[in-house]
């Protein structure tokens, strides 16, 4: 009862971000806000302000740049269809609250109805240290515990990178960006489809005893 009567920015609000997580968010909000280079640019006393305003803030033009740089070739609907997802005030930007809220909402979300294309870009973002497009096993380790804890890690990695941790040559898997989207679309329909099914039987129960 409590839930239904709190708000789901109260519920927001007592998601706990590690120290951690908010280090990796604050280099990955850094680094995706700084990716147009036009911000960087001499400015007018008169276009100083919005200047500043915007370097605070994840434009059209620092997504697209980065989701290139992740090998990706984005069109401005996708683009603007991921901004979407986070843009509370509808200004078509993302600003350091609306990044940090759509993180917490999707760490939180236990529906997975919860939009994920701009979430996977940063999960993916917070594993790659470089901003290199791939990641290996060990880049994922220190999040993945964080969140997950020991007794669900080698579920999760398992879930990003297969049951061999390892190549055919013995070097380390990783894998890129695209990749890792994949992975986790897959686990995504994947567990709809599981919910879906417990709910049938759930009915089909409830059928049952009724008769």
């Amino acid at each position: 009862m409590d839930k239904l009567k709190k708000s789901p920015a109260e519920l927001l609000k007592k998601v706990q971000i590690e120290l951690v997580e908010k280090e990796c968010l604050n280099r990955v909000f850094e680094w995706l806000s700084s990716q147009d280079p036009k911000k960087a640019e001499d400015e007018d006393d008169e276009d100083s302000k919005k200047k500043e305003d915007l370097k605070k803030k994840i434009t059209l033009n620092d997504l697209t740049r980065a989701l290139r740089k992740m090998g990706c070739a984005p069109t401005k609907s996708e683009i603007k269809n991921m901004i979407w997802e986070v843009d509370d005030d509808l200004d078509e930007m993302i600003s350091e609250e609306e990044f940090l809220t759509i993180y917490k909402r999707c760490i939180s979300d236990e529906t997975g109805l919860e939009p994920r294309k701009f979430f996977n870009l940063v999960q993916f973002l917070m594993y790659d240290k470089d901003f290199r497009g791939r990641v290996t096993v060990e880049e994922t380790l220190q999040i993945l515990f964080v969140r997950h804890g020991r007794e669900q890690l080698d579920t999760e990695i398992e879930a990003i990178f297969g049951v061999d941790e390892r190549q055919q040559d013995e070097e380390e898997k990783e894998i890129t960006y695209q990749e890792y989207v994949e992975k986790v679309n897959e686990r995504a329909l994947n567990e709809q489809k599981r919910l879906l099914d417990d709910k049938r039987k759930g009915k089909l129960k409830g059928l049952q005893k009724e008769d």
